[in-house]
């Protein structure tokens, strides 16, 4: 059969898988960034951490353009979990598809965190970590930072409605 004999409902079904993964990936990458880690482990969450951000970039992003959502204004994704007072990373991205885009296109990437030691979790530790933004860089543009926090809580607080709202038909 060819693609338009398919017609809309593969493409609905792809998208709702998208959705799902997106989801899961973001509630995990608010998992992360609300939590504090031993900077022993900083190897071992900076890899995990970082596949669900670009796991998730590549299926948010595919929501947003099968849903027609690359020109949608949402609100900035420049909120943080806690408030960077010493060390600020910098130039902040603040629309959600091109935080999407860069991640998509990235040429260069650093997942930056915060020291929590006013919250000592892990007392033997030499830092408590907090997760909390990524550096990227692409061909186009120069590295900037993405609130880790901040681009998986306007998908889940912002976009997974405005699906549910234009497209009632979706199942995820």
């Amino acid at each position: 059969m060819a693609r338009e004999d398919l017609g809309m409902p593969i493409e609905r079904r792809i998208c709702e898988l998208h959705i799902k993964a997106a989801r899961t990936k973001a509630l995990r990458i608010v998992a992360f960034t609300g939590s504090v880690f031993p900077s022993e482990w900083t190897p071992s969450f900076i890899e995990d951490l970082t596949m669900d951000v670009l796991e998730f970039a590549f299926h948010a992003r595919r929501v947003n353009q099968i849903c027609s959502f690359e020109k949608e204004e949402f609100p900035a994704i420049t909120n943080n979990q806690v408030n960077i007072s010493e060390n600020d990373p910098g130039v902040w991205i603040e629309k959600y598809q091109f935080a999407l885009n860069r991640l998509v296109h990235m040429e260069s990437y650093t997942l930056g965190y915060a020291h929590a030691d006013h919250r000592p979790i892990y007392t033997k530790s030499a830092s408590n970590l907090m997760p909390l933004y990524v550096k990227a860089s692409s061909d186009d543009h120069p590295s900037e930072t993405i609130s880790l926090y901040g681009l998986a809580s306007c998908f889940l607080t912002f976009v997974i409605p405005l699906v549910k709202d234009r497209f009632p038909e979706f199942q995820f």
